[in-house]
């Protein structure tokens, strides 16, 4: 003999809970609070890049005669760090600081170089290419003096 069970439907009938409509004032805070996060992100990455390209240069000068097997590293590292400033210098309108990073960047072309790490007399020139760098950290100290 066989028992036949039945199922026995259910007395509570789930429901979606109510959809409360969306504040406009909560999602515009939303909004700017993740464009703080991502603009000091992105701050935090160009600081870090210019320390760097900075360093690099100061290294290259300290290390002249040790520096020909790297040469193509330093010259990457400059080139690139150049670039993106240069990009950032337009970016913020400093017109002058684009024009400097631009000449930095086609100085240390890594693929057609325009001189090479072999005399003495530019180890000063490759020293002073870092103070781009070091008075590009002041920018933001800058714009804030100035709005105050």
């Amino acid at each position: 003999m066989s028992t036949l069970v039945g199922l026995q439907p259910s007395p509570v009938v789930w429901r979606p809970p109510p959809v409360e409509p969306l504040d406009e004032a909560i999602w515009q805070a939303w909004l700017e609070k993740g464009r703080t996060i991502d603009s000091r992100g992105r701050a935090a990455s160009v600081k870090a890049l210019k320390w760097v390209s900075a360093a690099s240069l100061l290294a290259a000068a300290a290390l002249w005669p040790h520096l020909t097997p790297y040469e193509v590293v330093v010259r990457f590292t400059v080139a690139a760090g150049s670039m993106i400033m240069m990009f950032q210098a337009f970016h913020t309108r400093r017109y002058a600081f684009a024009v400097t990073f631009g000449a930095l960047a086609v100085l240390y072309n890594p693929v057609a170089p325009v001189f090479n790490f072999s005399g003495n007399w530019l180890r000063a020139g490759v020293a002073a290419s870092s103070l781009p760098f070091v008075a590009s950290l002041a920018w933001r100290n800058l714009r804030k003096a100035h709005h105050d």
